[in-house]
């Protein structure tokens, strides 16, 4: 099995990594949810400061444009034949959006960073995130490993809505062996992980 596709262990998961050979498969799952996150199509993250697709269609081809190129990266979960999740990681020169709160803490860039997660609404609460995260660790190791960071929320046991948490909580952050390395505000974490190479 190559690295781009892997079996999850403990689940039924099939993670293969985001490309033009799954780039149907990920229209598919982004049409049932509206683009997700009010059509963001997961090009938030890829935006330069002041740049901007203001429809989905423009948010959508842009997309495509940067998978056909290789320079927008996910581990899809797929369960059978259909995509139920992902975790998007990539370069901070593919995915430079949201970085002046990072750059106040006086750390040195990551290698990677991990930016957001989706679940398909139908399939939430079933270890499909935490399945997305091991795929997305699995394919950096792969790709040369680094530092990692992720951007989790603080949930301090508190109820939240799955819709404030699309980077991640940091408890499923920290049972993968990221440690704390600042704050982004009152709920928002900086965590990061060294990835060996494979």
């Amino acid at each position: 099995m190559p690295a781009s596709e892997s079996r999850q262990p403990t689940a039924q998961f099939l993670i293969r990594e985001l490309g033009r050979g799954t780039w149907p498969d990920f229209v598919r799952i982004m049409e049932k949810h509206n683009g997700v996150w009010g059509g963001c199509w997961c090009v938030a993250f890829h935006l330069q400061p002041g740049e901007s697709y203001r429809t989905v269609t423009s948010r959508r081809a842009y997309k495509e444009r940067l998978v056909r190129a290789n320079r927008s990266h996910a581990a899809l979960v797929y369960d059978g034949e259909d995509i139920v999740g992902w975790c998007q990681f990539g370069p901070p020169a593919e995915l430079p959006g949201r970085m002046a709160g990072f750059r106040k803490l006086g750390e040195a860039a990551p290698d990677w960073r991990i930016t957001c997660f989706f679940v398909d609404r139908d399939r939430r609460r079933k270890g499909i995130a935490e399945a997305a995260l091991a795929g997305a660790l699995r394919i950096i190791a792969a790709k040369g490993g680094g530092t990692v960071d992720g951007y989790p929320i603080a949930t301090r046991g508190k109820p939240y809505s799955s819709s404030f948490l699309s980077s991640g909580t940091e408890s499923m952050f920290a049972a993968v062996g990221f440690r704390p390395l600042g704050s982004l505000g009152t709920s928002k974490r900086v965590m990061r992980k060294v990835v060996r190479s494979r």
